[in-house]
């Protein structure tokens, strides 16, 4: 009696152990926080777009005398629910509702992102309770998401502004300071790298709002499929076949598929399937991505079907980038294996360094390399390339040889940074590409350059001699060198 005592106490204590530490490792353990990024992004995008179709009409919706009448929703509501929208005069919806705008476009670049995390979340929840006639399950999916990215405060740890900024201005700190002649062959180099790595570290907050968002998603579609099983249509095999005729909420004609009642009967049940099948298959990870591309179908489907759906298709698919890992979407957009761009650019010129440091600063990780030419032999970078030719226009060098230069650099330069798709797309039209090389050549030739050897940043620059007074005319001191005037000319570089 006694060992069966002990066997039984040593296993709850063996239980309690067990619960303790995979509570911490599935809650507390450091996730990557890129994934959450994107949700943030889709998050805001959405409650911005939903809040601007509410300004449509504004004054209906929210004016005193419009259709939700305030003193008819709060007696409808519980006593702890509440709404900024119902102090706002009507005299002063427009403003507010133009300040709520620009809080949600903040949120949505990742711009104060732990300030206006939670001011959206304010602004989704009060606007649900100011205007519960027009509540869907769009909203109802959007509150909670937009509640786990404030709480957390992990919205702008990735894919933000916040984040851009910070190591901007650590770049171009670094780039202050010329590293000494003697940590390079040739002489004093410029960095320009950021002291944050490119690759965000994992947080504790990440985690802790992706397992939130996962848990809820969990719970949703396994109440939506049990919900369904009550429901004869779905045991038939019709229920789709009653939405996709419901001319309320259906542009598309999908009258003819009635030939095919078995191909409806099919998607009917494949739809409940996945709901049900979805809390327990998308924790096992070989199963994981069937079921993320099944419930995509699936919300995809039904945007497709009732186009006034799209927004919270948008929302759910958005939401199940939580089970996505945030290393996989990184790689999407910058492989490790990929050889890095070499850009060599004019450490002696404090605009050329600002303009890396930015580069530096949107860098994804691997993708570009930044070399200060003045510190270097710039042949051995590529045989075919000079000292003059990379002080004339900045030079870039891809893993196969591919030598670019001037506006077509910065285009390279552009193609590998995510942040910068977009503008090197449209650089990239005909017209644009060759007003862009005029630009180019234009700030090129007007760019200053540092006075030379005062901080040991020499390089490639000429040395200086003494002399009572600068170019300029403004007085120096006896121990202040005056540059020549062939020293101290212009050399057209970015």
């Amino acid at each position: 009696m006694r060992r069966l005592l002990i066997e039984i106490r040593d296993y709850f204590i063996r239980l309690s152990g067990a619960i303790r530490h995979g509570w911490d490792t599935f809650f507390f353990t450091p996730a990557d926080p890129t994934t959450l990024g994107l949700i943030r992004i889709a998050t805001g995008l959405l409650a911005f777009w939903s809040l601007f179709v509410f300004g449509l009409d504004l004054p209906d919706y929210f004016a005193s005398t419009g259709w939700a009448d305030p003193t008819a929703i709060r007696m409808a509501q519980q006593g702890w629910q509440w709404s900024f929208w119902f102090l706002v005069p009507d005299g002063a919806l427009r403003a507010v509702w133009i300040g709520c705008l620009v809080v949600l476009a903040m949120f949505s670049i990742g711009l104060f992102s732990r300030t206006t995390a939670v001011l959206s979340w304010v602004i989704v929840v009060s606007t649900v309770r100011r205007v519960p006639i027009a509540l869907y399950g769009f909203d109802q999916a959007l509150s909670p998401l937009a509640l786990y990215l404030a709480v957390t405060g992990a919205a702008g740890q990735s894919v933000s502004l916040d984040r851009f900024l910070r190591r901007w201005r650590q770049a171009r700190a670094s780039a202050a300071r010329p590293m000494p002649a003697s940590a390079t062959p040739e002489g004093a180099s410029r960095r320009v790298l950021p002291t944050e790595p490119a690759v965000p570290l994992p947080t504790v907050g990440a985690n802790l709002a992706l397992r939130l968002i996962q848990l809820h998603l969990v719970v949703i579609y396994a109440s939506a499929g049990l919900g369904k099983l009550q429901g004869p249509s779905w045991w038939n095999g019709m229920a789709l076949w009653g939405t996709m005729t419901a001319g309320e909420f259906v542009v598309l004609d999908f009258t003819p598929m009635a030939r095919w009642p078995m191909l409806i009967n099919f998607l009917t049940h494949a739809s409940l399937a996945i709901e049900l099948l979805y809390p327990a298959l998308i924790w096992v990870p070989i199963a994981r991505p069937l079921m993320l591309v099944s419930i995509i179908g699936l919300h995809a489907g039904i945007g497709l079907m009732s186009p006034g759906l799209a927004e919270f298709s948008a929302m759910m698919i958005a939401a199940n980038l939580a089970f996505v890992p945030g290393g996989w979407l990184r790689r999407l957009v910058s492989d490790p294996d990929r050889p890095p761009l070499k850009v060599l650019f004019d450490g002696a010129c404090p605009r050329c360094r600002a303009t890396m440091a930015m580069v530096m600063a949107s860098e994804p990780g691997g993708a570009v390399e930044p070399i200060d030419l003045t510190a270097v032999d710039v042949r051995a970078i590529h045989p075919s390339l000079t000292a003059d030719a990379c002080l004339q226009a900045m030079h870039a060098v891809n893993g196969r040889g591919r030598v670019s230069a001037g506006f077509d650099a910065v285009r390279a330069i552009g193609a590998r940074l995510p942040l910068f798709w977009m503008p090197t797309a449209v650089g990239s039209l005909p017209g644009v590409a060759s007003a862009g090389r005029s630009v180019y050549n234009r700030i090129a030739a007007s760019r200053p350059r540092d006075r030379p050897c005062t901080d040991q940043a020499c390089g490639i620059h000429p040395a200086p001699r003494s002399g009572p007074r600068s170019r300029r005319g403004r007085s120096t001191n006896h121990h202040e060198a005056e540059p020549s005037p062939a020293d101290t000319r212009e050399v057209p570089r970015p």
